[in-house]
């Protein structure tokens, strides 16, 4: 019983740090993820691909803007900002 569970902790460790959100960018990442993540320049621009009406655009403060063209809504989010709140809940 201990081997497996050795066994079944090694592999969750393994693919666990692959999936982290703040593992950095590789190639794989589309752009869209790149500016989403707060891993973009300012006025790198993406659509998306399973809805070509909304796009994003990195503002120069480093906040992105998304724009939705059918419904005509535009939203600014700073991802930066947000990893640092998820990080202070992290460290209790």
């Amino acid at each position: 019983m201990k081997l497996t569970m050795a066994f079944a902790f090694i592999a969750f460790a393994a693919t666990a740090s692959a999936a982290s959100a703040n593992s950095g960018m590789n190639a794989t990442f589309s752009p869209l993820d790149g500016i989403v993540q707060g891993h973009a320049s300012a006025g790198d621009t993406a659509t998306s691909v399973s809805n070509p009406d909304v796009t994003f655009r990195v503002l120069p403060s480093g906040a992105v803007e998304r724009t939705n063209a059918k419904y005509g809504t535009v939203s600014i989010s700073d991802p930066r900002a947000q990893w640092g709140k998820n990080r202070s809940r992290d460290d209790r």
